[in-house]
């Protein structure tokens, strides 16, 4: 039995490996079609890569912009999304991402915030969900070695220990509503693109509803819920209604 584990887990990373070997391949083939202009041939490189399992934000970021030289904004966006939501500090990313988005034919204007709250957000959104991980690791592994020092050291270097488990504590106590706040929006909100030009969103999921507004090709919703074929969803002005789930691309 203990044999056979081994060769399922030897199995697994051979196949693992080729399928990662091969999407690198791809991957190279879609650059050097996108760098000879070959914008459709790219993209098509990027998605066989993508199909293999492969889940990279240069990846998402370069496909993006092959898609956006061939005028698809709305896929464009929906990939550079896919991109943020991987390396949200990346400012190629970023600024690209801005850019698509300056091309939509529906500015939707967020809520007003007042200056502490836009400043808490700022710092709030200023770290990726794997730096915010490794900052909690090290602040908590601070915490461990400067505890077991104090129970050694003597004087002014055990109460230098418990100033700085005391700092750190804090700092990780006040550092954690943050970080699960993040890594609850990363698994429970989904975020949708439009992808076709112009699609209609209703009151109720259904098409006999009242058409509340129509959103053009990019626009972004958040998912709340899914109801069969209907997806309910919300503007970034809070506006909601209901829209078919095959109309929206997923990041």
């Amino acid at each position: 039995m203990k044999h056979l584990i081994l060769f399922f887990l030897f199995s697994f990373s051979i196949s693992f490996a080729t399928d990662l070997n091969t999407a690198t391949d791809w991957f190279r083939k879609g650059n050097t079609a996108y760098e000879k202009g070959n914008f459709e041939e790219a993209s098509s490189n990027y998605q066989k890569a993508e199909d293999l399992g492969v889940a990279n934000s240069r990846l998402y970021y370069n496909h993006a912009n092959s898609l956006f030289r061939q005028r698809q904004l709305g896929l464009s966006i929906l990939y550079y999304e896919r991109a943020r939501k991987l390396a949200p500090l990346d400012e190629d990313i970023l600024s690209n991402l801005h850019f698509a988005q300056a091309q939509l034919a529906d500015k939707i204007p967020e809520p007003e915030s007042n200056l502490l709250t836009k400043l808490v957000w700022n710092v709030h959104a200023s770290y990726s969900i794997r730096s915010g991980i490794w900052a909690a690791f090290g602040l908590f592994a601070l915490i461990f070695a400067a505890v077991a020092a104090a129970l050694f050291l003597t004087s002014f270097l055990r109460w230098l220990s418990i100033l700085i488990a005391v700092v750190s504590s804090l700092a990780l106590i006040s550092f954690s509503p943050s970080l699960g706040y993040r890594i609850h929006q990363q698994e429970s909100v989904q975020i949708g693109i439009v992808l076709q030009p112009a699609i209609e969103m209703l009151s109720g999921p259904g098409e006999n509803y009242q058409v509340l507004a129509k959103v053009h090709e990019g626009t972004r919703f958040e998912i709340v819920e899914q109801r069969g074929d209907w997806l309910s969803v919300k503007l970034a002005n809070g506006k909601g209604g209901f829209v078919r789930a095959n109309q929206l691309g997923k990041v």
